[in-house]
């Protein structure tokens, strides 16, 4: 099927989660994503298990309907390879550290054409003094103010349970970056250089707090910001089975509603009392410890009070609200359909893409070789001498 960047093709250089996911996106949107591996080693997440069968999962999920070609960036012949392939590239994306393509001649400055745009994903951007460091999303969020926000009151940092720094930081902000800079080349006709840093990323995820502290003076603190525990009415609950119930009941409609519902209506009136959210949260909870997590959802799922569970992975994959909004797809491997997320991007009138099979490593390789103007002798040259 068609989609809105069906006109785009994309040249995906990166490794792992932040690129990975960005060419995700737009290979959903409809791009022609081509992967440039490295031969002997490609994408580092093929080889990472669970495997279905011989398919790593993560390759599967993050590169379905993706092409595959392997090139050689440190054999002579390949920096002139890459700049046959940009040729016919609209954009290209890479995640190695600032200058290491400049050394092997395969920079922006040598591949470039005035069309394509350019986007570096790096952990801490093109400038700075950290800029040639190494790094993982863990850092990224250290770094960046994301990992000491984030725990209960008193308590020390927990690591989350999806990488921040690398699909929100990372990833979705490239995504954003090159769309950008593609509805500029429509007026300008010009490509341009998008710089774009895990760790810049995970900073703007933070401007709310930043915007407080910038005002009060006060650092925020784990489990003492409204929005993190601190508020009765804004937290996670342990039900009676064991599992979690979340309640967000921020507007004090809502908050009535839910203290009406569980019998407690005293409790409305001490909805933002500083000094009374711990035994507001108390009684709450000994409500909620009444009863298991899923009965408390059918008595008030439907309740304008903003209650919900804590679902586990598998509970969410089977959610009616996922299933309706196609966020659960089946991806096909030699052994048989994977299941996985969908495209969280929904266009009305766009029916979206039918996921298709990751590529085998180095799959299109002579196909994209033959695209780029390579004829066939030059093909078999070129595996020859080991630049593919």
């Amino acid at each position: 099927m068609s989609g809105p960047l069906d006109h785009l093709r994309v040249l995906d250089l990166t490794r792992l989660l932040p690129g990975g996911y960005c060419t995700l996106l737009l290979s959903d949107l409809g791009a022609d994503v081509l992967k440039v591996e490295e031969p002997g080693k490609g994408d580092y997440i093929r080889w990472m298990p669970p495997f279905a069968g011989e398919v790593s999962a993560g390759h599967a999920a993050m590169n379905r309907g993706k092409r595959s070609m392997t090139l050689n960036l440190k054999h002579p012949r390949g920096p002139e390879v890459l700049r046959r392939l940009a040729r016919r590239a609209d954009v290209l994306v890479e995640s190695f550290r600032p200058g290491v393509l400049d050394r092997l001649g395969a920079g922006f400055e040598s591949v470039r054409h005035p069309r394509l745009v350019w986007c570096a994903i790096t952990g801490y951007g093109q400038d700075g003094p950290y800029r040639e460091r190494a790094g993982h999303d863990i850092n990224y969020i250290g770094f960046g103010g994301a990992l000491g926000v984030t725990g209960e009151a008193g308590g020390p940092p927990v690591v989350p349970g999806v990488q921040i720094g690398d699909i929100g930081g990372g990833g979705l902000m490239a995504a954003v970056g090159i769309l950008a800079a593609l509805a500029e080349r429509e007026r300008t006709g010009r490509g341009r250089f998008v710089d774009i840093s895990m760790l810049d990323g995970v900073v703007s995820w933070l401007s709310f707090q930043a915007a407080a502290l910038g005002v009060s003076g006060q650092v925020p603190a784990r489990g003492e910001m409204h929005l993190s525990g601190r508020l009765a009415c804004y937290r996670v609950y342990r039900c009676g089975d064991g599992k979690h119930l979340t309640v967000g009941a921020l507007e004090p409609q809502f908050w009535s509603a839910l203290c009406k519902a569980l019998g407690t209506p005293e409790l409305a009136e001490r909805q933002f009392a500083v000094d009374e959210q711990d035994a507001t949260a108390a009684r709450v909870q000994e409500v909620l410890a009444t009863r298991s997590r899923d009965e408390w959802v059918r008595e008030l799922g439907d309740l304008d009070a903003c209650v919900g569970p804590v679902n586990d992975l598998a509970e969410t994959l089977e959610d009616p609200q996922v299933r309706a909004r196609r966020m659960v797809v089946e991806v096909p491997t030699p052994s048989g359909l994977l299941r996985t997320t969908g495209n969280p991007i929904k266009i009305r009138g766009e029916p979206g893409r039918r996921p298709a099979a990751p590529p085998g490593f180095g799959e299109h390789t002579d196909a994209a070789l033959l695209e780029a103007g390579c004829s066939p002798a030059e093909i078999a040259e070129l595996h020859a001498a080991g630049a593919v």
